[in-house]
């Protein structure tokens, strides 16, 4: 293990769940949102969607500048551009400008995309490969526990203050994460400016895209975070329009995703060295694929209510962990370039969950049917990549 000062993991942990945080926590809002702004149900969850694009693109500038210019001071950056985002999106209420949140939305994922690449890279300086695999995976799992609490929280501020004030929230969260990064260590060993020329940027990354367990093992992360990011977009609109449930009921029924996860981080650290890896993932795998029926059946039914809704997810997302708590420092291992690995692995990563939310806005986008649709395919893609996986192992 490394000698080197360690970040706080309460911190990174914060840090990690930054971005997934912002981009759910209004999402209970997202009807109230539809009908103020007069706009239909995928245009609403464009919200989403452009978010999830500037998330994902997000992630390869940073990769070059921290190597350039350190951890910290790339981490205090985004933080501010997150800030700024935020604010123009609780503008956008009084300026009546769906164009200035949707614009808004893009900034703001262009900066919080800094919180999960910056605490993957300081894991990775100051860790030897057996603790980083553990903090890692520790990591992953704010990024899954997360969007619950901040969708509850969503709720009550939608209920209580409108839907701007989930902006003025994260705006305001964004300060206090700006506060405690400076309390940081700067991780970084060496720092050098060759890393931000064109031709390196290009050629390093085009290395990563070589890896194919880490092209993989981005693969199988981006179909969960699909399944996160689809049913963030999709929920609000059968909890509340179709079910009934007011903001803050649908808030605080998202508790159940994360308790799901929290139970589900227990079940993996016990199974852990237990069972082989991949023998776990395909568990994983296949229980959630079992799960997503718990929810296709009744609903293909009519049978649709907060249970049919909210307890598949959290059944899902007990197995789904067994994914998340072993996949992505798997995918690091034999990454050189910890900084860029960990930049393109989120890419990839953020990259498969817009593909996922973009099928399901675009295919029937007001069939309440396609939501436990997309859970059987993408968990059927991730059972495709194991088996590839698994064949580059050997």
């Amino acid at each position: 293990m490394s000698t080197k000062t360690k970040p706080s993991f309460i911190l990174l942990f914060l840090l990690a769940s930054f971005g997934s945080v912002g981009a759910v926590l209004f999402t209970p809002a997202l009807p109230l949102l539809q009908k103020y702004f007069d706009i239909t149900i995928p245009e609403a969850q464009l919200t989403i969607t452009l978010y999830l694009a500037g998330y994902a693109l997000g992630q390869l500038p940073y990769g070059p500048l921290a190597n350039a210019f350190g951890r910290k001071k790339t981490l205090l950056i985004g933080l501010s551009i997150a800030m700024v985002g935020s604010l123009l999106c609780a503008l956008s209420y009084s300026a009546h400008s769906f164009g200035l949140l949707l614009f808004g939305r893009v900034i703001q994922a262009l900066g919080s995309c800094v919180g999960i690449k910056i605490s993957f890279t300081m894991i990775g300086d100051v860790y030897d490969q057996t603790a980083a695999t553990k903090k890692i995976s520790k990591l992953l799992l704010a990024f899954a526990v997360m969007p619950g609490i901040a969708m509850t929280v969503g709720g009550w501020l939608t209920e209580y203050l409108g839907w701007q004030s989930c902006f003025y929230f994260l705006a305001l969260f964004s300060i206090l994460m700006l506060g405690f990064s400076f309390l940081l260590p700067e991780t970084a060993t060496e720092l050098c400016k060759t890393h931000l020329k064109y031709k390196n940027i290009i050629s390093g990354y085009a290395d990563k895209f070589k890896n194919s367990r880490l092209v993989l093992s981005s693969i199988l992360m981006g179909c969960g975070s699909a399944v996160v990011y689809i049913f963030a977009a999709k929920a609000p609109f059968i909890g509340i329009n179709t079910i009934g449930l007011s903001p803050n009921e649908f808030g605080s029924l998202n508790l159940i995703p994360s308790i799901g996860m929290i139970a589900g981080s227990i079940l993996a650290s016990s199974l852990a060295g237990k069972f082989p890896f991949f023998r776990l993932l395909l568990i994983g795998i296949v229980g959630s694929m079992v799960a997503s029926l718990t929810m296709l059946i009744p609903f293909s039914m009519g049978q649709i209510s907060w249970i049919s809704l909210f307890i598949p997810i959290g059944l899902i997302y007990v197995v789904e962990a067994l994914v998340y708590a072993n996949i992505s420092s798997y995918g690091l291992s034999n990454a050189k370039n910890k900084s860029n690995g960990s930049a393109m692995l989120n890419f990839l990563n953020l990259s498969m969950a817009l593909i996922g939310v973009l099928f399901a806005e675009l295919v029937y986008p007001e069939s309440v049917l396609l939501l436990p649709i997309s859970f059987v395919v993408l968990f059927f893609v991730m059972l495709v990549a194991w088996f590839k996986l698994k064949a580059t192992d050997r």
